[in-house]
């Protein structure tokens, strides 16, 4: 499946690739993959161990629910174990799913909604859907219909009623008719919140409002996304925060720092590093070498809303999560929960899949009917 746009964020910035937030925070309390002598299990928002590790590979729970691999089998369990038929998409999301060489869109039971006649497609987003047809790509709605015809070389997501798309002179902003609405940066990002794009000319960035007006100069080093009504900017070899007027709200001090969830961001400044509020003070600290903050995602990474559990990653490679106490909840840990493989599972893979599985769990498997 075609890709987001990667978005070229400097190496100095603490925040995921790719993430689109949404309005609201939600105290998210899905299950957290962990890692333990090479199986995946899981634990609650307390560090306590609830689904033992037993698993070749596992994602993180969203909507009650977490795919796995086991005996060659990718499928689905509930938050006490037990094993389900593979869901597709979490919630009543329709997702793209390939079959016979085309791409149509299937609901959370992996039953087709939309006729798979697209080159390629990508997850719903603000209501509409990329996809590729004749090597154009358009956008439909949730009932198939054609939206904006294809007539563009890429295209990716909506937010706030502002997409990404590329024609031949470059990347553009488009709204939901179509229209070109900006061009002639070379950076856009469909990450918007606060009513604001980020985006960059000339190696300078600022921001555009939703009618592709700059509303904020572009006068900074680099510009991230809004995240709970701050943004974070950098200033020369510094970060800080400002507010969607593009007043600073916390002073460029940070030698590293990521958004805003849950009240809290990551931070590092001269050896120190943690949580800071929306004071631009550590609420308390961790020493840690990256950390996304308290955000967590769908299956796809796409929509986020606020946790109150951030994954980190400490200096010598090892993982952990900690909650907005500051207390550790798990690690820092050698072993690390990582994506399933981009070209499939090796007949290793297959093997091991099965290894030290319960029979009951093996027999379930067996059972669930075929894709």
């Amino acid at each position: 499946m075609k890709k987001a746009m990667i978005l070229a964020a400097a190496a100095s910035v603490l925040l995921p690739i790719f993430v689109y937030a949404q309005n609201g925070p939600s105290r998210n309390r899905n299950l957290l993959a962990i890692v333990k002598n090479g199986r995946y299990g899981y634990i609650n928002h307390q560090g306590r161990v609830v689904i033992r590790p037993q698993f070749h590979w596992g994602e993180d729970f969203e909507d009650g629910f977490a795919r796995v691999y086991i005996c060659s089998h990718m499928v689905s369990i509930n938050e006490s174990g037990k094993v389900v038929p593979l869901r597709w998409v979490t919630g009543n999301r329709l997702g793209p799913r390939r079959v016979s060489g085309k791409v149509g869109f299937v609901d959370v039971s992996g039953k087709i909604k939309i006729d798979a006649v697209y080159e390629d497609a990508l997850l719903f987003s603000d209501g509409l859907a990329a996809v590729e047809v004749n090597g154009l790509w358009g956008f439909i709605d949730p009932s198939g219909r054609e939206v904006i015809p294809p007539q563009f070389k890429s295209a990716y997501y909506f937010h706030e009623g502002v997409g990404i798309a590329e024609t031949d002179s470059g990347i553009v902003l488009i709204d939901k008719t179509g229209a070109v609405i900006a061009s002639g940066y070379e950076y856009l990002s469909g990450i918007t919140e606060e009513g604001r794009v980020p985006v960059s000319r000339d190696d300078k960035y600022g921001y555009l409002d939703l009618k592709g007006k700059i509303a904020i100069p572009l006068e900074y080093d680099f510009a991230d996304s809004f995240s709970r009504g701050l943004a974070l900017v950098k200033m020369g070899m510094k970060w800080g925060y400002i507010d969607r007027d593009g007043h600073t709200r916390i002073p460029f001090i940070f030698d590293k720092a990521g958004p805003f969830a849950s009240g809290l961001a990551p931070a590092q400044i001269a050896g120190e590093s943690g949580f800071i509020d929306k004071s631009g003070r550590f609420a308390f600290h961790l020493a840690f070498e990256y950390a996304p903050g308290f955000l967590t995602g769908n299956d796809e990474g796409l929509f986020v809303a606020d946790s109150d559990v951030s994954r980190f990653w400490t200096s010598d490679g090892k993982f952990g999560y900690i909650n907005t106490s500051g207390i550790v909840i798990w690690g820092p840990a050698p072993e690390v929960p990582d994506h399933a493989p981009l070209f499939g599972w090796s007949e290793q893979d297959k093997i091991e899949s099965c290894r030290g599985i319960p029979r009951a769990i093996r027999k379930a498997v067996a059972q669930l009917p075929e894709d």
